[in-house]
């Protein structure tokens, strides 16, 4: 077996076997740790992040997992965006539950792209595998949530990670 379908199956495999811990988890602080991690790539990329999220809004969730849906889609936006631009970070809590949404101003996603983009090997990055989106939606699963993509009105797209009421919880 080549060594990149070993790194597939590897990959496949993990996301087929999440047990999530799940804790009470500060999501502004997980979208500032993404925004810190991110900052040499941002800054070369010409990208300002902004972050539209409460100090004390926090969500049942597994804090290793959801920083990974959040890093992914966070590094996703900047690529769509090699020229600069705007990634912003927004929450809101409604009767569903917390919804997390990442936009960038980038050019949007066609409708193949829109159709097709949580498919695992889909991919429109030379040397990608096409896993990460793939992956959070399976990060939203295991969280009884899900994860949708659409296209800004002013341009670029977002992502909005969902999670269900009762994973919701105010801060101690």
């Amino acid at each position: 077996m080549s060594s990149s379908r070993k790194v597939i199956d590897g990959r496949a495999n993990f996301a087929a076997k999440m047990e999530p811990k799940f804790e009470w988890v500060n999501v502004r602080q997980i979208i500032d740790e993404t925004f810190a991690s991110l900052a040499p790539f941002v800054w070369s990329h010409g990208v300002k992040l902004v972050a539209d999220v409460s100090r004390d809004l926090g969500v049942v969730a597994d804090r290793g997992m959801l920083s990974s849906a959040v890093l992914n889609l966070a590094q996703n936006a900047i690529d769509a965006m090699p020229q600069g631009g705007r990634l912003e970070v927004t929450a809101c809590v409604g009767r569903g539950g917390l919804e997390l949404e990442i936009a960038d101003s980038g050019p949007g996603l066609n409708d193949e792209m829109l159709r097709r983009a949580f498919e695992p090997f889909f991919t429109t990055k030379p040397g990608a595998l096409g896993l990460g989106l793939a992956l959070v939606r399976r990060i939203a699963a295991v969280h009884g949530g899900d994860v949708l993509a659409v296209n800004c009105p002013e341009g670029g797209a977002a992502f909005t990670l969902r999670f269900p009421q009762r994973a919701l919880r105010a801060a101690a």
